[in-house]
C-alpha cells in the first residue's frame, strides 16, 4: 500500500507543478497586455492635405517625426 501512496503523491506533486506552471504563464500574459498599451493618432499633411491614422505603443513614440505616406514629406501635423 505504501508504494500506492507514494506513487499518488508524485502524481499530486506533479499536477500542482502543472497548475503552478499555467498560472505563471497566465500571469506573465496578462502583464504583456497590461504593460502596452496602443495610441492611435491622426495626422494631416500640409502639402498634399492627406490624412492617415498610425498607431504607436506610447505617446512619446507619436512625437517623433511623421513622413507622408502619399508625398513623402515631413511637413505633417498630429490632429
Amino acid at each position: 500500500m505504501s508504494i500506492f501512496a507514494h506513487s499518488r503523491n508524485e502524481e499530486e506533486i506533479e499536477e500542482e507543478e502543472e497548475e503552478k506552471e499555467k498560472e505563471e504563464k497566465q500571469n506573465n500574459d496578462d502583464d504583456d497586455d497590461v504593460a502596452f498599451e496602443e495610441v492611435n493618432v491622426s495626422f494631416a499633411c500640409e502639402d498634399c492635405d492627406y490624412r492617415w491614422e498610425s498607431s504607436f505603443e506610447s505617446d512619446e513614440d507619436a512625437d517623433e517625426t511623421q513622413y507622408c505616406p502619399m508625398c513623402g514629406t515631413a511637413n505633417t501635423t498630429q490632429i
